[in-house]
């Protein structure tokens, strides 16, 4: 008689967890369907300047239907002198350098200048194929701000480049 409640206990605890084991596997399953261990949905949209530069407030909207994203940003130098002839370009991450060590895949604004503690705000037209899934909405932008200026106010090019800020941005 002893074994049959000994029995009895044991298929009982195993029915308990069973449950509590198959309850779990299905709210797993639904939170996975609900997209919450995506990783990319953890990411923000971000701007991070190096230093002596500003760059704030990005946002990216679809545009022109499926072909371009327009990216928006804050901009601006606060390195205590002005720059002249400034053009800052927005590459992807993924953009192969060419022999000055400046990526090849760029998208331009031409700012004139900067000075000190100024911000401006940018525009640029990215394709949507830079973007992780074209331009669906949460789909993700990785790349580089840089700004190519000269520290003469003369008519001659641009002389200087340097990368000055990391970009993370979000279609919304």
């Amino acid at each position: 008689m002893s074994k049959n409640f000994k029995l009895q206990s044991a298929m009982e605890y195993l029915m308990t967890y069973g449950w509590a084991i198959l309850v779990i596997a299905i709210v797993l399953v639904a939170l996975f369907a609900l997209g919450v261990f995506n990783g990319a949905s953890f990411l923000s949209t971000s701007c991070v300047a190096s230093s002596g530069y500003i760059c704030s407030q990005p946002a990216a909207i679809p545009t022109n239907g499926a072909t371009t994203v327009t990216i928006t940003l804050n901009f601006g130098q606060n390195t205590g002198s002005t720059t002249y002839n400034a053009i800052v370009a927005l590459a992807p991450q993924s953009s192969p350098l060419n022999s000055a060590g400046y990526p090849s895949t760029i998208t331009t604004n031409a700012v004139g200048t900067l000075t000190a503690g100024s911000i401006q705000q940018l525009t640029f037209l990215v394709p949507a194929a830079q973007f992780t899934s074209a331009n669906a909405i949460g789909s993700q932008f990785s790349g580089y701000v840089w700004l190519n200026y000269s520290t003469a106010n003369a008519i001659s090019p641009a002389s200087s480049a340097v990368k000055t800020a990391t970009l993370i941005v979000k279609v919304t």
